[in-house]
């Protein structure tokens, strides 16, 4: 049972930065309409792995800052691990700079 818990966190922790990095790459492609390589799947990726990577190294200073903003657990236990502000800093940073490499180029129909 305590192998099953540990993969179904692992599991929600993925979809998490997932998600998190879908709503910003649908941001920058549709919304703000940038024309990005790979378009809207090279952006999902691209965010996901920035909201990854940011994450991993503002962890030790970021997550005791902003720990009593957001919490999610119930009782002693996290809900889920990811810390969801980084994640959205992290995919949109990344999205931003991936934007900028290519030029800030409007995306043409």
């Amino acid at each position: 049972m305590e192998l099953f818990l540990e993969i179904l966190r692992y599991v929600l922790e993925i979809l998490s930065y997932s998600l998190i990095s879908f709503v910003i790459a649908w941001y920058f492609y549709i919304y703000k309409r940038k024309a990005l390589p790979g378009r809207m799947i090279g952006s999902w990726i691209v965010g996901f792995i920035g909201a990854i990577i940011v994450t991993l190294f503002s962890s030790p200073w970021f997550i005791p800052l902003i720990n009593w903003f957001m919490s999610p657990r119930i009782g002693d236990n996290f809900v889920i691990r990811v810390n969801l502000i980084t994640a959205f800093i992290g995919a949109f940073i990344f999205l931003w700079l991936f934007n900028y490499v290519n030029h800030d180029k409007e995306r043409r129909e």
